[in-house]
């Protein structure tokens, strides 16, 4: 006796790539949101650069002033050529030597800090997994 299954291996893929495509998104946002959490607040264009240019389709995360980097590394940053805080638009920035770390304030926002993405990653990742694991379970069962 003899048995004969047939798989649509093309439909079971788009399947899965459909699911893990959903899951990257919804998975990104939690990342996006958890990071933005831990993000100096200042006047919100840094938070508000993460909600214009970010692409939580393809778990791309982008925080995009010309201070994002700045602040990300908490170190203070001069222009390679002015060698000014504010430097020329384009003019490449490098840490001020000797380094002088950045104070944050936290009247708006009292978890701010600098590589906040890091840290939310230090206090969020079981729950980001978890996150990208029901997302995917629950797209497949569609």
């Amino acid at each position: 006796m003899s048995a004969t299954f047939k798989f649509d291996v093309d439909g079971i893929l788009d399947s899965v790539e459909q699911a893990n495509r959903e899951a990257i998104a919804k998975t990104a946002w939690e990342i996006r949101e958890s990071s933005n959490d831990l993000c100096p607040f200042g006047d919100s264009d840094l938070i508000e650069s993460s909600l214009n240019n970010s692409d939580l389709e393809n778990g791309i995360i982008v925080w995009d002033t010309p201070y994002a980097q700045y602040l990300y590394y908490g170190a203070l940053m001069v222009g390679k050529e002015s060698h000014r805080s504010w430097a020329k638009r384009g003019e490449k920035k490098e840490v001020k030597t000797p380094e002088q770390m950045l104070n944050f304030a936290h009247d708006r926002n009292p978890k701010a800090q600098m590589m906040w993405y890091e840290k939310a990653k230090d206090i969020n990742l079981d729950q980001w997994i978890t996150t990208y694991q029901k997302a995917f379970n629950n797209a497949r069962r569609k």
